[in-house]
């Protein structure tokens, strides 16, 4: 089984230096993509927004060291300093697709609604082409209303917004002179070059656990990117995908499910997990990675001996 990581893209793990040494160190390590996550801006407080992942991940989160270069707070939104550093998730893949060779660089996750599509397709063919066809696409429709209000979208639409943009960045990769017409979005013999490598264009992946989430996965996801998800739940929920995917006229097995999950998982749970029907990992990182070369380097050697080979071996 594949196994990637999210270690970068935050606070002290923002910078350049960081993103590509620690994408070099997984790189070599085996590790098999590489995920940034997203959020445009930060607000002190939320007060019109619940964090949907207060819960965690389904697992129980390994002990922070208080001197950690990173802190996080599971009670609300994990993020205690709203002055961390958040990238620009298309800038960072770009830099990240240039510092290796081999990785899948991915969103994990890219909150699709507050773009426009015809400009991020463009953005990610480019990439694409430039990484000959390591770009994965990870989407969600988002939770904070804040983070919307501030860039000027409306927060009400962004279920029925993120699936039209999915509908139109696939016409542009795909078609020659692309046509579409939505509800929010519209073009007429569009041509979008260069296309992406992959046959079918980028691939899209989908996260949240809500059933809009899964339907959405199941209508036109390439796969589903599930955080919440305890081992015990796994066999019944991603059932439960499978057969909206079915009912949808597509085929269950080809869906890549990419569970997040800590360093200190279990062996035992990963494959019960594999059992359930999980096909890849991302380990989340908590905050735990050394900022300098040295502790980067050895830090992800002992990861790939730990977790990448073992659930290689899965």
């Amino acid at each position: 089984m594949k196994v990637g990581i999210t270690c970068g893209g935050i606070g002290p793990y923002a910078s350049g230096e960081y993103l590509r040494d620690s994408a070099r160190a997984a790189e070599a390590a085996g590790f098999a993509h590489y995920w940034i996550p997203d959020h445009v801006v930060l607000f002190a407080d939320y007060p019109e927004s619940t964090y949907p992942y207060a819960g965690g991940s389904g697992q129980e989160a390994p002990e922070q060291s208080a001197d950690a270069p990173l802190q996080f707070d599971d009670e609300e939104f994990a993020l205690v300093n709203p002055r961390d550093a958040f990238v620009e998730p298309v800038v960072a893949m770009t830099w990240l697709a240039a510092a290796t060779t081999t990785m899948e660089i991915g969103t994990n996750i890219l909150v699709l609604p507050q773009r426009n599509p015809v400009l991020l397709a463009k953005e990610l063919s480019t990439l694409d082409e430039f990484s000959q066809g390591r770009v994965i696409l990870g989407i969600g429709a988002g939770w904070a209303k804040e983070d919307f209000d501030a860039m000027g979208v409306d927060f009400r639409t962004r279920g029925r917004r993120t699936d039209e943009m999915v509908a139109a960045m696939r016409r542009l990769w795909e078609a020659d002179a692309a046509s579409f017409e939505g509800e929010f979005f519209a073009f007429n013999a569009a041509y979008c070059y260069p296309k992406p490598v992959r046959p079918g264009g980028i691939p899209i992946l989908i996260g949240g656990e809500s059933k809009p989430a899964m339907r959405r996965v199941a209508r036109s996801g390439n796969g589903w990117l599930p955080y919440n998800l305890p081992v015990e739940d796994a066999p019944r929920v991603i059932g439960e995908l499978k057969a909206m995917t079915r009912a949808e006229g597509r085929d269950p097995d080809a869906l890549r499910i990419v569970k997040i999950v800590y360093g200190n998982a279990a062996l035992d749970d990963l494959k019960r997990y594999r059992d359930a029907g999980v096909t890849e990992f991302n380990v989340a990182s908590s905050g735990e990675i050394p900022l300098h070369i040295g502790g980067i380097n050895a830090i992800f050697a002992e990861f790939g001996e730990r977790l990448v080979g073992p659930i290689g071996e899965l």
